[in-house]
């Protein structure tokens, strides 16, 4: 990691391998034009010397910061904590760190995130909001890198990452059709068409499968909640019980949700997935874990990680904002024992 008594410098990289200090620069800046060998010389004497880049130094003479901002809804919702810590992975690769915000699912907060990048605090803003609407869109004008995340927005001008919410909810409920279910309910759901959201796209999915394999809608069966929360998933269980309502396959619309419905219908003696097959969204590491462990849709968390990181950089890079496009993620459907491959 040293030279004699000090860290290696460019200096001594150049001098082990033969070449200027301003060819070694270039290599590291990944210049186009050079030689096969003069590389080759120029890595190993990196290798050897165990030189490290000053990251900050060289960010900020290209006049960066090397940070990225993420501004997610709410860092007590699993799914956005692991969300994070992918987008800080896939930053690393790139050198990058990420400073991530909360906004606590808050209309001012998400408009504050995006004012802060005027003051060029960072490199850009991977935004995920779930309160500002279209009519913000005037917010997000700037020259500054931008991708959006999420089900609002959508006539942003900047890249916009989208989960395929519909897809992924529809090969939810075709697998507990295909099993044998024909009573399923959806927790979480919502048919009210007045605003987009994941609860929404996620219910029409659900729609959808029905339609597709003949089956009657009942909206009795599309239940509704507040926060997506184990105890909401709960309550709707007690609800549904108490009611007269028996369904034989649940549909509920994240991990958190349906962990709360299994915890249910243990407890109500209720076997799964012998007499009620149970399947979540989002596939959080702790869908392994439950007992039984948790179906689940994985919405591709590592892809949009990658994909947002991606597009950060490359519009750092060329100093320009990239134009609107929408790009879609796929999902698939993880089985395990609350609803069993069919």
């Amino acid at each position: 990691m040293s030279v004699g008594s000090h860290r290696a410098t460019l200096r001594d990289v150049a001098k082990l391998a033969s070449v200027s200090v301003a060819t070694v620069s270039n290599y590291l800046n990944d210049y186009p034009f050079m030689k096969p060998t003069t590389k080759e010389r120029i890595r190993q004497a990196i290798d050897e010397l165990g030189y490290t880049a000053n990251q900050q130094a060289r960010n900020l003479r290209r006049g960066r910061t090397g940070l990225i901002s993420l501004s997610i809804p709410d860092l007590n919702q699993i799914y956005f904590a692991e969300l994070a810590e992918e987008m800080i992975k896939a930053a690393r690769e790139y050198g990058y760190r990420i400073i991530v915000e909360s906004t606590g699912n808050n209309r001012q907060h998400e408009i504050n995130s995006v004012k802060a990048m005027s003051r060029n605090m960072t490199d850009g803003l991977i935004l995920s909001p779930t309160s500002m609407t279209s009519v913000d869109v005037a917010e997000l004008e700037g020259d500054y890198p931008l991708v959006l995340l999420g089900e609002r927005i959508f006539n942003a001008p900047a890249p916009h990452i989208v989960i395929a919410n519909d897809v992924g909810a529809k090969m939810a409920t075709d697998h507990l059709i295909d099993a044998g279910c024909r009573t399923i309910a959806v927790v979480g759901g919502t048919l009210d068409e007045g605003i987009s959201s994941s609860r929404l796209m996620r219910t029409k999915g659900y729609v959808m499968s029905l339609a597709d394999h003949g089956m009657r809608l009942d909206s009795s069966m599309i239940r509704e909640c507040g926060d997506w929360i184990s105890a909401e998933g709960a309550r709707v269980v007690r609800e549904m019980y108490v009611r007269g309502i028996r369904p034989d396959g649940i549909f509920a619309l994240n991990d958190l949700l349906a962990m709360g419905v299994i915890s249910q219908l243990r407890e109500m003696r209720v076997r799964v997935p012998e007499s009620v097959r149970v399947v979540g969204f989002d596939n959080i590491d702790e869908a392994r874990y439950t007992i039984p462990s948790l179906t689940s849709i994985d919405p591709g968390r590592a892809q949009i990680a990658e994909l947002a990181v991606k597009s950060i950089i490359e519009q750092a890079e060329g100093r320009a904002r990239a134009t609107r496009r929408r790009i879609d993620v796929g999902c698939r459907l993880v089985c395990r024992k609350s609803s069993p491959e069919v």
